[in-house]
């Protein structure tokens, strides 16, 4: 008998959703290049679930051939849908995309799922909160001098003076998206899983990173992201990025700041 050549094996991987609300391909289209400016290599070549929960069911019946030909042409791959209703199912089929499960968990409530234990986290960070309400001013961050004065001789401060910063007193939930134009982002709490958050400039996040940090996204690569508990799905400074498999694993769970330098990511605890 021959050797086997291949073994099947169930694996999880972590794979970005697009959440359709509009079954227009046009205006998808306008804004997924949009998005794609602001981190250009995060978007090569990466897989792709397309989610169709919150699309209306009238909505469903839209070019699914036309959908997939719009996602190749952005070099992004469409590994399948969910959330389609059953009777468009053999549509998805015929335009060669999978049909993806739902799991036992419905998505909307994932994020009820781990609110507890965030609850939580947000106590035992409460204390760090006080300081900075204490020691903060409207133009500037303590903890932002800090954090980067232990690698002042890696990463140059970025030359822009008063700059915005955007400060986020609550956990960032799974689906919600938090963006600063223009300047920093500051998080007194935690990221869930499936959730995103991005900066022109810097990235804090008092808590802990579960899920994906974009800094510099308008190609500053000067920029840093700096957590108490690095556990992400993703990490980009100016479009180049680490996916969660990426992170060495003396990193994972620790305190670090995220920087750019010879074009790769470097982390180093802090």
């Amino acid at each position: 008998m021959d050797k086997p050549c291949f073994e099947l094996k169930g694996s999880l991987f972590t794979l970005t959703v697009l959440q359709l609300f509009e079954d227009n391909l046009s205006l998808l289209e306008k804004q997924l290049k949009e998005r794609i400016k602001m981190a250009p290599g995060f978007f090569n070549h990466t897989p792709l679930v397309i989610d169709l929960h919150e699309l209306p069911v009238d909505k469903q019946g839209l070019d699914f051939f036309e959908l997939r030909e719009l996602l190749l042409s952005l070099s992004i791959i469409p590994v399948g849908i969910k959330g389609a209703e059953k009777s468009i199912h053999t549509q998805l089929e015929a335009a060669g995309m999978a049909v993806l499960a739902e799991s036992k968990t419905p998505w909307k409530k994932t994020s009820d799922t781990t609110k507890a234990s965030e609850i939580n986290e947000q106590k035992a960070e409460a204390k760090p909160e006080k300081e900075t309400k204490e020691t903060s001013t409207p133009s500037e961050e303590p903890t932002d001098t800090q954090a980067e004065t232990k690698t002042a001789t890696k990463v140059p401060t970025n030359g822009i003076t008063n700059r915005a910063t955007k400060i986020v007193k609550q956990t960032i939930r799974s689906g919600q998206q938090i963006y600063a134009p223009g300047g920093d982002l500051v998080v007194i709490g935690s990221v869930s899983t499936g959730a995103e958050i991005l900066a022109d400039g810097n990235i804090h996040v008092y808590g802990t990173l579960r899920g994906r940090a974009l800094a510099g996204v308008q190609g500053n690569q000067r920029s840093s992201i700096f957590c108490h508990s690095l556990q992400a799905e993703l990490i980009s400074i100016a479009g180049i990025y680490l996916l969660s498999e990426d992170i060495v694993e003396d990193k994972i769970g620790a305190s670090v700041q995220v920087y750019m330098e010879n074009e790769k990511l470097q982390i180093e605890s802090i």
